[in-house]
């Protein structure tokens, strides 16, 4: 059984990572950029150049999925090391209309924050702007965002998702690829506010209605590396707040180290290795979701989605992002819940970079 464990200020310290495990709160500073993943090559070549070979290793993001009744909205910073990217995309739920915009920069085009506890991502490009403030000891993340493409509405807001830790307990999770690869991830789910001006139509959002997850991650991942991931949050018709993170990836020891959780009213329950049934060739198709201790059996019903294929040499990404419904149960006993109808995503993402 995962235990909770207590947050120093720093993940990494002397160039040494603190430990693996999880924790109760976000660390203030990471580190992670101090971090030789090259051990073996320690003594032919120069600390400060394995340090700086690592930091190509280390693929980072923030995104958050804004979930509405009738409207989904997702955006990332994300820096690939050898490129930046940044998107925003929004999902009338009610017509099935998607309206993405995207852009591409060279290495540094993307600033991810040292942490999501206090710091900024920003990606900046011709007609597009993506800002994200985090300041978690004020409980809550800025998204600011300007985004236009020809022929196609243009975006513009700015929303709140409010995590105040306290009263919203966070996933912080530290995992391992190997003894000097770990792999760095806050998730959580909160409400959210703000308006969003979506072309001519004005989108309010309410903390009593509307929710927000977010996705904070850091990771040396190795050359060749997966993850499936399955996510949902919202209200029940109760009016409780439940949402799930669950992910299989190249952590082979997952029962010890891995991110998956329910949230029922802001308090983390820690869940066991989740296992995913889908057709990677027909990913529109049902996906059935599953941990091995038996707190969640989901059944993910997609309506559309969100997909990039990308080779170039030795680089290769395939990236499938369905959206739509789950339905199933989670927890036992006294805290067993039915899920009907909740929104969410689910990913299949194979690479080699």
């Amino acid at each position: 059984m995962r235990k909770i464990r207590e947050t120093r200020h720093r993940l990494v310290e002397g160039g040494r990572l603190l430990g693996f495990g999880t924790y109760r709160l976000p660390f203030r500073e990471t580190g992670l950029k101090e971090l030789n993943v090259f051990p073996r090559l320690e003594g032919w070549l120069p600390r400060r150049l394995l340090v700086g070979l690592s930091r190509l290793r280390l693929k980072q993001w923030q995104h958050f999925a804004v979930i509405n009744p009738s409207h989904y909205l997702g955006m990332v910073v994300f820096d690939a090391g050898f490129l930046g990217f940044s998107f925003i995309y929004h999902l009338d739920r009610e017509r099935g209309v998607v309206v993405e915009h995207h852009r591409t920069g060279p290495p540094g085009s993307a600033e991810v924050a040292e942490s999501a506890w206090r710091g900024e991502c920003q990606f900046v490009a011709s007609g597009y702007s993506m800002r994200f403030t985090n300041r978690m000891e004020e409980g809550r993340h800025r998204l600011a965002f300007y985004a236009s493409s020809p022929g196609k509405p243009t975006f513009s807001g700015e929303v709140f998702m409010l995590e105040d830790p306290e009263r919203y307990q966070p996933l912080v999770a530290v995992s391992p690829f190997s003894p000097q690869r770990p792999l760095y991830t806050h998730k959580n789910l909160a409400p959210a506010e703000g308006r969003v001006n979506l072309g001519r139509a004005l989108l309010e959002l309410r903390p009593e209605r509307d929710v927000c997850l977010i996705d904070e991650h850091k990771a040396f991942y190795p050359y060749r590396s997966f993850w499936r991931w399955a996510t949902f949050g919202g209200y029940t018709e109760d009016g409780r707040l439940v949402g799930v993170n669950l992910c299989q990836n190249n952590i082979a020891e997952d029962w010890e180290y891995n991110e998956n959780c329910l949230w029922v009213d802001g308090k983390i329950r820690l869940l066991g290795p989740a296992r995913f049934g889908f057709s990677e060739a027909r990913p529109l198709e049902p996906w059935f979701v599953k941990t091995l201790d038996g707190q969640v059996d989901l059944e993910f019903l997609p309506s559309g989605e969100r997909a990039q294929r990308m080779g170039l040499g030795p680089v290769y990404s395939d990236f499938h992002q369905p959206f739509g419904i789950f339905r199933g149960s989670l927890g036992s006993g006294n805290d067993f819940l039915r899920v009907e109808g909740m929104f969410g995503l689910c990913e299949n993402h194979v690479s080699r970079y």
